[in-house]
């Protein structure tokens, strides 16, 4: 990168130096991240930090949204293929979100997301005009996608989207939808709702600034990752180029294809 962008970036050891520069405790750090933490720096200090027991994961509530696999919420709600905290963000956000400058870039008070997420889960109603703030519906949404135990495009598309950049640009459309055309019925169904209403979003971005590629940027590592460890950074211009074909060219992409029930 260059010269002028490295002088921006600042190198941190430890979590710990995260203090001086954002609000720490509002950001929602993973156990693992924080364990490794604290392996380094007790070896630094020259001893290990006491083995923490993790304790075993509790099992899903019968109203649980988040974390769930798309076939256990559709059992839970009745066959019903659009997950209840897709079809109300996505609803709310149509109605009341579509000309909001930066929409799905901006971020929400963790514990709000926190909040939310924990009265979807008890299968409780969730009022979004409650909150004054049209983001949080928006990174609630996101949330969803990143905490499904697999990807919505799954595990098995990964390696065929990140062939995208080699197929010649004519051509890469068709190629789009044969990788779509090869989801699961439930997962296809789920994407093309998603993928219809950010296409709606991108067609208003003379408003809200967000065009297919921006969104793309935004959605792209919430719609698929890798079975194992964490996509590289060079995965991620295949991966955003294929959510930016999908968003863009969503009519074409998803004409052929009809699942009963959608």
């Amino acid at each position: 990168f260059s010269h002028k962008f490295g002088k921006k970036i600042t190198y941190l050891n430890y979590l710990s130096d995260l203090r001086e520069h954002l609000k720490y405790d509002q950001l929602n750090i993973p156990q693992e991240v924080i364990r490794h933490d604290e392996n380094l720096q007790g070896k630094q200090k020259g001893k290990l930090p006491p083995v923490v027991k993790v304790p075993p994961p509790r099992p899903p509530l019968p109203t649980q949204q988040f974390g769930v696999s798309l076939q256990y919420i559709k059992d839970k709600n009745k066959g019903e293929l659009i997950p209840p905290v897709m079809k109300e963000t996505v609803s709310y956000l149509k109605r009341k979100g579509l000309q909001v400058e930066g929409l799905f870039r901006r971020s929400a008070s963790i514990q709000t997301i926190k909040d939310v997420q924990k009265l979807y889960n008890q299968g409780k109603s969730v009022n979004f005009d409650d909150f004054h703030d049209i983001h949080i519906p928006a990174v609630i949404l996101k949330t969803f996608l990143r905490e499904l135990p697999q990807p919505l495009l799954t595990f098995e598309c990964y390696d065929h989207i990140l062939g995208i950049t080699s197929v010649e640009s004519s051509l890469r459309v068709t190629r789009c939808k044969q990788i779509i055309q090869g989801l699961p019925e439930h997962n296809y169904v789920v994407l093309k709702y998603l993928i219809c209403f950010l296409h709606t979003v991108s067609q208003e971005s003379i408003y809200n600034r967000m065009t297919a590629s921006s969104l793309a940027c935004v959605f792209g590592l919430n719609l698929i990752w890798p079975s194992k460890g964490t996509a590289s950074l060079s995965a991620l211009v295949p991966l955003n180029l294929f959510t930016e074909l999908l968003i863009d060219f969503y009519t074409n992409i998803f004409n052929s294809r009809t699942v009963p029930g959608e």
